[in-house]
């Protein structure tokens, strides 16, 4: 194999890694969209807090087996 073989097996490479973890955080974002919107149930301003507290959770570094339960306890004493 000469150099420019290499060179495009590392280029689809790189870019295959890349792809899948844009692909990752994609479908994390949209499982906990996905969850929020089942969590407000159509309460627009249940939405809004909720998506705070995300990102809130985000910011935290919370970890993610934690911010299901966390959301969901969210939801639930949500009085607004």
């Amino acid at each position: 194999m000469d150099t420019l073989d290499l060179v495009i097996i590392a280029i689809a490479t790189v870019t295959a890694i890349a792809f899948k973890v844009y692909l990752y955080r994609r479908i994390k974002h949209w499982m906990d969209q996905d969850l929020i919107k089942g969590l407000a149930d159509g309460d627009t301003d249940k939405q809004q807090y909720l998506e705070s507290e995300l990102q809130r959770l985000y910011l935290e570094k919370t970890p993610r087996n934690q911010i299901h339960d966390t959301l969901t306890k969210l939801a639930e004493n949500y009085s607004g």
